[in-house]
């Protein structure tokens, strides 16, 4: 029976910068860059802003952040147009202020 100890065997022959430098290069390959967004959809998505601040609706949000689309679920609390930015107040009841152009997409349930 052969007992392999597959990439066990190898990893002892690797430095620890090595590794280190293999997983930041796995990580920067998985990331995106920033969506483009068109006039319609930012005009979609203040709409829906408005009506969620109006009607304190939940909102889903996709936020982008280091690379990757993150998301979130709240209801927007406030807009601060003098500093670009969104409070909203997750299920958890913590806050977060979100700058307007990490937003990429808003829905409604």
């Amino acid at each position: 029976m052969l007992r392999d100890r597959g990439t066990i065997k190898w990893s002892a022959m690797m430095m620890p910068e090595h590794v280190q430098s293999i997983k930041e290069i796995l990580v920067e390959s998985q990331k995106i860059k920033m969506p483009i967004l068109e006039e319609d959809k930012i005009r979609e998505m203040e709409l829906l802003l408005l009506e969620g601040i109006e009607y304190i609706l939940l909102l889903h949000f996709e936020i982008f952040h280091d690379g990757a689309i993150r998301c979130l679920s709240g209801k927007t609390t406030s807009i601060d147009h003098l500093n670009r930015e969104l409070r909203i107040l997750d299920t958890n009841n913590h806050t977060h202020s979100i700058p307007f152009p990490s937003l990429v997409n808003i829905q409604n349930d």
